[in-house]
Formats: structure tokens, sequence, C-alpha cells
């Protein structure tokens, strides 16, 4: 834990940080073979059309879905069409009256095109980073990940001790893309064990970026965590502030995030989540920014980055700003 002082309206704001960290978990399952990972894409991208959730998260929001299935088509393109190519270029080459030589370097050549241009393609939209993710998310829903389980669960202990002995104004729990995920486990985990933790006098709320959360909200198996992402909608108390934008591709931009358990919540509250655009576009002069929206993985992370102008979204003063993001009037920021 670190903490920051400084000065915002005319007042002093005294903010401590601390890093609830997952990711070294999650990073011991990625696949670093790059055929294992391509099979972990195929097994993945199968279950997730054998259980309905590939097309529910269709219905949802349509870039994510393209940028899941991307992967999945380019692999079925590469297993089926190439050597289907490759053999036409051969039969070409020799029916052309070229020699067994030639036609077997037209062959490669072709080959080596269609590696080159999926690696073109990797650099391009960052799609292993995107398919390890998508693989583990999997793992998660079926329960293969019991050490995530427990830091998780360490992470809502110590949550629900902030709120209850920190002495704060206001407990903020900040997630970005597939930390969200791990953000609705966290809060949901502290609600269940302490139902009337909003409610006790410290502003608790939660800021969620570039939301991935249907990824596993979606499966069938994932039913803890859709029992938590319910009880995020009608704790009382609870702020939630929810920001995403339609230009980022890798998000589920503007979608409501408990639309993903397919059912209405009973007793849910009104305006949870608030669901917030960014507008990246009035951040930056428009030079700049039509450069920036072209790198997909940079606009990804932008909600959590500097801008060059002053708008009505602006992540350091909402995090360590004098207001809360939520307050008890259901009040924020934007």
């Amino acid at each position: 834990m670190w903490s920051l002082q400084a000065q915002d309206g005319g007042g002093e704001v005294a903010t401590d940080y601390e890093f609830l960290r997952w990711d070294d978990v999650v990073r011991q399952h990625w696949q670093k073979n790059p055929w294992r990972l391509w099979w972990d894409v195929l097994t993945t991208s199968v279950h997730y059309m054998k259980t309905g959730a590939l097309w529910r998260m269709k219905r949802l929001s349509w870039p994510p879905f393209v940028a899941l299935f991307a992967p999945f088509l380019l692999l079925c393109a590469v297993v089926l069409g190439v050597p289907l190519v490759a053999w036409v270029v051969w039969l070409v080459a020799i029916a052309a009256g070229g020699t067994q030589a030639m036609a077997a370097g037209c062959t490669l050549a072709w080959l080596g095109l269609a590696l080159w241009g999926s690696s073109r393609l990797e650099r391009r939209f960052s799609m292993f980073w995107l398919m390890r993710s998508y693989a583990f998310t999997r793992r998660q829903a079926a329960g293969e990940t019991p050490e995530l389980d427990q830091r998780l669960q360490q992470h809502a202990e110590t949550l629900r001790q902030r709120v209850q002995t920190g002495g704060y104004d206001e407990v903020l729990l900040v997630a970005h893309s597939s930390g969200c995920i791990m953000a609705v486990e966290v809060m949901g985990r502290a609600l269940q064990g302490a139902p009337q933790m909003a409610c006790q006098g410290v502003a608790v709320n939660l800021l969620t970026l570039g939301q991935w959360i249907p990824l596993l909200a979606t499966l069938p198996e994932a039913r803890s965590f859709r029992e938590h992402l319910g009880r995020l909608g009608t704790a009382k108390g609870l702020g939630w502030v929810d920001v995403s934008a339609p230009p980022d591709g890798c998000c589920f931009a503007m979608c409501d995030p408990l639309r993903a358990l397919q059912v209405p919540l009973e007793k849910r509250q009104p305006d949870r989540p608030k669901l917030v655009s960014p507008r990246f576009v009035k951040m930056f002069e428009p030079a700049v920014y039509e450069k920036l929206k072209q790198d997909r993985f940079r606009i990804h992370f932008q909600y959590i980055m500097a801008a060059d102008l002053l708008t009505d979204y602006d992540y350091f003063r909402w995090t360590a700003g004098s207001r809360y993001l939520v307050d008890p009037t259901g009040d924020h920021p934007s």
C-alpha cells in the first residue's frame, strides 16, 4: 500500500492505494508454446459455441464477438485452407510445365506468405494476448483455478477490512479489462460475507473500465460468478460506474453487464451500473485521435492513461479527487 496527498478543489485529499494482484496467478496458466496455444483456441472456441455462450455474447455486443471468433476462423483457414491452396499451387505449377522443384518452391512461398500474414495479424490485434485470456476464462468457469479462488477470497477479506476498520470516507475498487471479472468476484464475495458492508457510513464504490464481464458470465458453468454479479445489482448502498468506449473493440462497450445474467433481477437497484462513455475523441486533437484509434491495443488502455485535453472523464480525478465516485445521493463525477 502507498499513499498520496494532493490538492483538489481547494482542499487536501489523502488517498491510499492498494494493488490487489491476480495477474501472476493467471500467467501461470498462460500457454507459451504457440502450438499448445492454438489448441487452446480450438477447444475454447468449440466450448463457447457448444454451450451457446459465444452467440449470447454476440447478442450483447458484436465487436468482442468478432475479436474472439477471428482467431478460430484464422486457425480453420490455416488448417484447412492453406493445404488446399498449396495443393492447387502445386498442380498449377506442374500443369504450366514447371519442374517439381519449382512447384515445391511455389508451395513453400505460399505457406510462408500465410504465416507472414498470421504474424501481421498478431502484431496488429495482439491476438495471442486475447487468446490466452479467452482460454483462461474457460478454465476459471470450470473450477480449474483453485489458486485464483483463494487469492480473490483474500482480496475480498482485505476489501471488507478496509471498509469496516480503515477509517476511510470512500473505498473504491477499480478494475480494467478482464480485471473487471476479478473485481466482480472480489466485491461479490465481500458482500456475501457482509451484506450490509455498503451501508455502514463509508461510501463503497466500484469502477469498471473497458470490461469483459460477459466473457465469464455467459458460460453456463460459471454459476457462482453469476451469483456474485447478481449480488452487485441488488446490494444496497453500493455505487457502480461502468466506463467503456465504442471505438474500443476489445470490450463490451456501453453494454449493461447484468444483461449477461439473461434473467431480470428482482430488487435491482436503479442506475446500477451507471454506463458512461469516456468520449476519447474529445480528449485529443483530431489528427492525434485519428492515429490513436488505429492502435486497438493502445486505445483499450486509454481509460487509465492521461489525455491531452480535459474532459468530463478524468481517471485520476475520479479515483483520487475530493468527490466520491458515487456519493450517497447517487451522483457521480460525470
